[in-house]
């Protein structure tokens, strides 16, 4: 068996028969292929959905596991232990695949790559190379590291070898919104080899609202907590000055400044008082994991009103004493039933 997909739903009756229809197409003909649909705890006719789904392509090899609510993660890694492919291909409910990237992928398969990258088109029909690299193998090769750490993101558009995953004990973090953020920090510093294609192999779909394009909720916050556990394993991975270096100054574009502007607002309101304690936490954790990078280094190229901001709000955030450590965890804990 070439590849596993497997594809988390979270209340996706509305915006996953297009993906289905897709895949249906494909299974109707390619039994070398299974399907793994992870129901994360939704409460619509999500569930229903899928087992109709599976119950329509008896002779397909498609499993439905039903969870209680973990995240994407938690329902990506669910997928990742019933799965037997070769490869193993996570993909968005309300996304598409391509036939071309599945016949990549099997074509490939004997020669072992950590994993095989696709280009990506969205709704302006531009495709991306997420990667920035040409199209070809790269294998043991020093760059390997550089190449990757700081275009890892985004992630649907890679599939990985199974045996890859399994070996580095690479897992998503459960109970979090981001949870591609720890393995674009780690991944890069395992993967031996892969291939970029230049295949236009994901349909990126922006029409339903999620935790990026939807409105900014307090669960936006779990960005902070991946971004450290990232920090945190990558920190123990990393085996060079440079290697180190990208490491960090990934970390306070995404746990600072990242995480904060979802919070801007021109008008003070309680968005203002999440800034500050972003801004002390980061403080805290600077000093911590001893980064010496000056965050104000990272918005340079911005324009002049958003650096007067940032700066702005910088300096108000030395308000708060005392360590925020608890009031974020607290959060998660209480947006996700912990």
């Amino acid at each position: 068996m070439y590849l596993s997909l497997v594809i988390p739903f979270f209340n996706s009756a509305h915006k996953c028969k297009r993906l289905l229809k897709r895949v249906k197409e494909i299974m109707s003909s390619d039994l070398d292929l299974e399907l793994i649909l992870v129901d994360d705890g939704s409460t619509d006719d999500t569930y229903r959905l899928l087992t109709d789904f599976r119950d329509s392509l008896p002779q397909a090899n498609i499993t439905v596991i039903k969870q209680k609510n973990k995240g994407p993660g938690g329902a990506r890694n669910t997928g990742l232990k019933l799965a037997k492919g070769e490869y193993v291909w996570f993909v968005d409910s309300d996304d598409d695949i391509t036939l071309e990237a599945l016949a990549c992928i099997k074509d490939n398969c004997d020669h072992q790559y950590d994993f095989i990258d696709f280009n990506i088109i969205s709704s302006d029909g531009i495709p991306m190379n997420t990667i920035g690299v040409v199209a070809g193998r790269y294998i043991n090769t020093q760059e390997i590291p550089h190449i990757l750490l700081s275009r890892f993101m985004p992630q649907m558009c890679k599939a990985f070898r199974r045996n890859f995953l399994i070996k580095n004990q690479v897992r998503y973090p459960d109970y979090c919104y981001y949870e591609d953020i720890p393995l674009a920090f780690t991944v890069p510093l395992l993967v031996t080899s892969f291939l970029k294609t230049d295949i236009v192999g994901y349909l990126y779909h922006q029409e339903f609202a999620s935790i990026t394009r939807g409105e900014i909720s307090l669960k936006s916050l779990d960005r902070l907590y991946t971004s450290t556990c990232g920090l945190k394993e990558s920190l123990v991975l990393a085996k060079t000055d440079m290697e180190i270096n990208i490491v960090k100054q990934r970390f306070v574009q995404l746990y600072l400044i990242d995480s904060a502007e979802m919070f801007f607002s021109v008008m003070p309101n309680k968005g203002w008082i999440t800034i500050w304690r972003i801004m002390s936490e980061y403080r805290r954790l600077a000093k911590q994991f001893n980064i010496s990078l000056n965050p104000f280094d990272l918005i340079s190229e911005k324009d002049y009103q958003y650096k007067l901001y940032f700066r702005a709000q910088w300096l108000m955030s030395f308000i708060l004493r005392g360590d925020q450590t608890a009031y974020f965890e607290g959060i998660r804990e209480k947006e996700w039933d912990l």
